[in-house]
């Protein structure tokens, strides 16, 4: 299956360069299914590292969170990088604020080399810091995206 790179915004920046797939390998991705997924972790509660997480609450989807999401996993694949800042010099914050969604606390998981939803979101929660994000019960809603292999999960709670 190759490598797996995987970085959480929370820590300090990991460049990884990846090596990019065919266009060929693109491949759509189930929205109920990575949503049911990551509501499925959020609800039995989580260990990220040593440190227990209890249950938080169901995440809602969000279309500007996925278009910030996709922006953000296809300068990925062009580019060849797994990284948080983008080629423009952007982060999550600056792509949701270009989505015109406003935020009250934002974060954001990537990922590279795996093809489907449940293998991606196993990847983050057995991530320390991936998982703790997943786990933030600040955060109510989320969007995704994969372009190639590289995935990028925006979670968010809008500022209403």
């Amino acid at each position: 299956m190759g490598r797996i790179c995987l970085i959480v915004l929370s820590l300090a920046l990991i460049f990884a360069s990846c090596e990019a797939k065919d266009p060929s390998d693109v491949r759509m991705f189930s929205r109920t299914k990575i949503l049911n997924q990551i509501n499925k972790a959020r609800s039995a509660g989580q260990h990220c590292g040593s440190k227990w997480y209890p249950a938080a609450g169901k995440l809602k989807y969000n279309d500007k969170l996925e278009a910030a999401a996709k922006v953000h996993s296809e300068d990925m694949f062009q580019s060849n990088l797994l990284s948080h800042k983008g080629t423009d010099n952007s982060y999550v914050d600056d792509r949701l604020l270009d989505q015109h969604y406003l935020w009250k606390a934002c974060g954001e998981n990537v990922a590279y080399g795996v093809l489907y939803e449940d293998e991606v979101v196993k990847a983050w929660i057995e991530s320390e810091g991936h998982c703790v994000n997943i786990m933030n019960p600040k955060y109510t809603e989320m969007g995704a995206w994969i372009t190639g292999l590289y995935w990028t999960l925006v979670l968010a709670q809008p500022d209403t």
